[in-house]
């Protein structure tokens, strides 16, 4: 399929917004991208600010390289995704489409290097046991923070705080 020849503003600016972020949060330079992807660092410059949009063919070197799924980067430069697609919403925020790529290549090379295939099932299911937990105890944390700014004299006496952390580790950590 051929590149639209003049993407619009807000295919532009996604894709734009989106790639800095992911450089940003990646610590690559322009230059450094420009050389894994093939292209002069000028281009690299052109799809940053918004000015042009890569071809189909880039886009595929973009995602290999960066390790994120092609059909979000189509989505992002405005070319046609199968409905089918389960990949984000086409009105996400590519700063937080650049993240949640970023904190998932994390992920992924951590199983990969440091979890034992045999384990990565039970990895997953592990992580999202924790999430729950987190997104519980924030949900508390924020709820408890609205209730005392709603009332901050007339609630319970604050919890008192824990002496200093014991030294050395605890029995059953380490290695």
């Amino acid at each position: 399929m051929a590149p639209p020849s003049e993407p619009s503003d807000a295919e532009s600016r996604a894709f734009a917004h989106w790639l800095n972020a992911t450089m940003q949060s990646r610590g690559l330079s322009q230059a450094q991208l420009a050389r894994v992807v093939g292209v002069a660092d000028t281009q690299v410059s052109r799809w940053r600010r918004g000015q042009v949009v890569p071809t189909v063919r880039y886009l595929q070197r973009i995602a290999t390289t960066l390790d994120v799924p092609r059909s979000n980067l189509d989505r992002l430069a405005g070319y046609p995704v199968g409905e089918d697609d389960s990949g984000a919403a086409a009105d996400a925020d590519p700063g937080r489409q650049a993240e949640l790529d970023a904190y998932g290549a994390a992920i992924r090379l951590l199983l990969e290097a440091r979890v034992p295939r045999p384990l990565w099932r039970a990895f997953a299911e592990a992580c999202s046991a924790l999430a729950d937990s987190m997104a519980g105890t924030y949900g508390a944390a924020v709820a408890s923070a609205g209730d005392a700014a709603a009332d901050p004299d007339g609630g319970a006496p604050p919890p008192p705080r824990p002496g200093p952390a014991p030294r050395g580790r605890p029995a059953g950590f380490g290695r």
